[in-house]
């Protein structure tokens, strides 16, 4: 569900026709589809809108190399495995099941940090469940590493200026959305796609007061009826040049 955002913000926001516009436009004469599974009824999980978006914007941006903050279901790990080239890899990370602690208090529709809870208690119980079941050809494309996000080394890994689609759906602290954001910079390629998930939600507003701080002097774009922010880098940022 999406909070009503504030009138000061320099978030551009967008209708996902804008986006569709524009594979039209990459894609003349085709009709462009994308694999999907039926959405998870389970809280965390995207709808059918923002996994068009995300998708919208791999084509767009012929995304080959990926990183994934928040792997959790591993839904969406999956969606992008099977709508990217056959060369394309994804790499997602999120924390080691035996480190998370299981219990969660609070209302998780309502509060943040509950929900966050529940989400990590869920992760630990069951695992990237929608990854497990999946098949050997998207096994081949991902990588997926078991670490706090926020202790990840990008030089270490051999990240920097490796990935030109990064999708952040982490931890939804402020903190914590900002130490994914700066990394995920130092990990872009010059042309890339920095994607946030969770701005204008009413039950994660640190990411919305994240984002609406670090767009000062930045192109975001909101799209519309979705929790899905992003900004495009390099050359890439001349694909909505209409907008």
């Amino acid at each position: 569900m999406n909070a009503r955002l504030p009138d000061h913000t320099v978030i551009q926001a967008i209708r996902p026709k804008v986006l569709f516009k524009a594979i039209e436009d990459r894609f003349p004469g085709q009709n462009v589809g994308f694999t999907v599974n039926i959405p998870s009824p389970d809280i965390g999980g995207m709808t059918l809108l923002e996994s068009s978006v995300l998708v919208s914007l791999a084509k767009l941006t012929g995304a080959s190399s990926l990183f994934e903050f928040g792997t959790f279901m591993g839904a969406t790990t999956l969606l992008l495995a099977q709508n990217t080239p056959v060369d394309a890899q994804v790499v997602t990370i999120d924390l080691p099941p035996d480190n998370v602690n299981a219990s969660h208090t609070g209302d998780v529709l309502k509060d943040g940090d509950a929900n966050d809870d529940f989400l990590r208690s869920a992760f630990a119980a069951q695992g990237a469940r929608c990854l497990a079941r999946a098949d050997a050809a998207v096994h081949s494309k991902v990588q997926q590493i078991l670490q706090d996000s926020t202790t990840l080394d990008v030089r270490e890994q051999g990240f920097e200026h490796q990935f030109d689609f990064i999708f952040i759906d982490g931890g939804h602290h402020f903190d914590i959305v900002k130490k994914d954001t700066e990394n995920a910079y130092r990990m872009a390629r010059k042309n890339a796609v920095v994607l946030w998930h969770d701005y204008a939600s009413n039950i994660h507003s640190d990411v919305t007061e994240f984002l609406n701080g670090h767009a000062q002097g930045r192109r975001i774009f909101h799209v519309e009826h979705t929790m899905i922010a992003f900004e495009l880098l390099g050359d890439f940022s001349t694909l909505l040049s209409g907008s």
